[in-house]
């Protein structure tokens, strides 16, 4: 089997694995995309244009899965005061609980799974995991 095809079946067993195992702590009412909406907010994209920007979509395409969001009362919208075309963008309670949700879901995983590899082996995860994102980071520009 080729190396690469070895650790992607890896990877899909690893997360069905944790999937199942922690489902009960995470909140399965949100899509993978409106998942990485609220990730793009949390880090400080406050306009559709923003999100469609870095997500190379249109501003329509990135409407459509904010309105889920609002009705669903993840995020809130507001008019921007000092430009009143634009709108802005935050999280909503609910939104902030998802997070705090998943913080939790992170430190049990990291005690319950993580905590059992030697540091040594963690060390050496986190400097392949580096190093892949700036070959993707690169390869984006």
């Amino acid at each position: 089997m080729d190396i690469i095809e070895k650790i992607n079946r890896l990877q899909d067993q690893l997360n069905i694995q944790m999937a199942v195992q922690y489902e009960t702590m995470l909140d399965n009412q949100l899509t993978a995309k409106q998942v990485l909406l609220l990730e793009l907010i949390r880090a400080g994209a406050t306009t559709t244009k923003d999100i469609a920007t870095t997500l190379r979509v249109t501003t329509s395409a990135v409407s459509q899965l904010l309105n889920k969001l609002e009705g669903k009362g993840y995020i809130h919208r507001t008019i921007n005061p000092e430009n009143r075309r634009e709108i802005k963008l935050e999280l909503a309670e609910k939104g902030q609980q998802y997070f705090n949700q998943l913080k939790q879901f992170e430190q049990d995983t990291a005690s319950a799974i993580y905590g059992q590899l030697p540091s040594e082996d963690l060390q050496h995860l986190v400097r392949i995991l580096e190093n892949l994102l700036t070959i993707v980071r690169r390869d984006k520009a």
